[in-house]
C-alpha cells in the first residue's frame, strides 16, 4: 500500500516524539548477558565449575564479536579489556576453588576499579563519560563539544554509581547464593543503571538545547554586526 503524496504524514504524540529523540540501545552490547546465561544455564545441568568456564569463555567470544563489529571504538573497548581480564582472572581462581561466590565477586571489584576510573578522569581533566557517550553515539558528538561542563558532572555521578553499585552487590553477594546472585544481578543492574540512562540523556538534551540557543544568539548578533557595517559603508559613499 502506497502512501498518498497528497495527504501529509500524520502528528505523532508530544510522548512518542521525545521517546524516538532518545537514543537506541546498541544491540551489539545486549550480548554481555551470555556469559550469565550461560552460567545459570550450566549450574543447573552440569555445576558449578562448567558454568564458571562456560561464563568465562562466552564472556571472551562476546568481547571478541564486539570488538569486530565495533572496531572503530577505542575508550568503549579498553573499559570491555578490564571486564574480561576480570572475567577470566576470576574464573580461574573460581575453577581452582570451585565455588561461584569467588567468581562473582568479579563484579564488585570491577566496580571499584572502573568507578575510580571514572572520578580519576575528572581529576585529570579528561571525564571518561565524554568519550564513551560521543563515541557510542555519533549523534551526539557532532552537537556536544568534548570539553562542555556537563561531562564532568555526568562522570562523578556515574563514577559514584559504579562505586557504591559494587558495595551493593558485595553486600547481596555475601547474602545469597551464587546462584541466586548471578539470577537477579542483570535486572538488579539494568534497572539502576536505566534510572541514571534516562538522567543522563535528559541533561545532555538540555546541554545540547543550551547549546543550539547561544549558537542562534551568536549568529543573531553576527548578522546585526554585519548589518550596522554594510550601513556604514553605503553612508561613507
Amino acid at each position: 500500500m502506497q502512501r498518498d503524496p497528497e495527504r501529509p504524514d500524520p502528528e505523532l504524540p508530544a510522548w512518542l516524539k521525545k521517546a524516538d529523540s532518545i537514543p537506541q540501545v546498541d544491540p551489539v552490547a545486549v550480548l554481555g548477558v551470555a556469559p550469565t546465561l550461560s552460567y545459570l544455564v550450566f549450574n543447573a545441568i552440569a555445576g558449578v565449575r562448567p558454568a564458571i568456564a562456560a561464563a568465562v569463555i562466552f564472556g571472551v567470544v562476546v568481547y571478541i564479536i564486539q570488538r569486530r563489529l565495533r572496531p572503530q571504538i577505542t575508550v568503549v573497548r579498553w573499559l570491555m579489556v578490564f571486564s574480561v581480564a576480570f572475567n577470566v582472572g576470576f574464573g580461574v581462581w573460581g575453577l581452582i576453588e570451585g565455588d561461584g561466590k569467588v567468581y562473582w565477586a568479579r563484579d564488585f571489584v570491577d566496580n571499584f576499579v572502573l568507578g575510580g576510573v571514572f572520578l580519576l578522569s575528572v581529576v585529570i581533566g579528561r571525564p571518561i563519560v565524554s568519550a564513551v557517550v560521543r563515541e557510542t553515539f555519533p549523534a551526539i558528538r557532532e552537537q556536544m563539544p568534548a570539553d562542555h561542563r556537563v561531562w564532568i558532572r555526568l562522570t562523578i555521578v556515574w563514577g559514584l554509581y559504579i562505586a557504591l553499585a559494587g558495595v551493593l552487590r558485595w553486600w547481596i553477594l555475601d547474602q545469597v547464593s551464587a546462584s541466586t546472585y548471578a539470577l537477579i544481578r542483570l535486572p538488579l543492574g539494568w534497572g539502576m543503571g536505566a534510572v541514571l540512562m534516562i538522567w543522563t540523556f535528559s541533561a545532555l538534551s538540555r546541554a545540547m538545547r543550551d547549546i543550539a540557543r547561544e549558537r542562534l544568539r551568536s549568529d543573531a548578533d553576527s548578522g546585526d554586526a554585519g548589518e550596522v557595517v554594510a550601513d556604514a559603508e553605503v553612508a561613507e559613499r
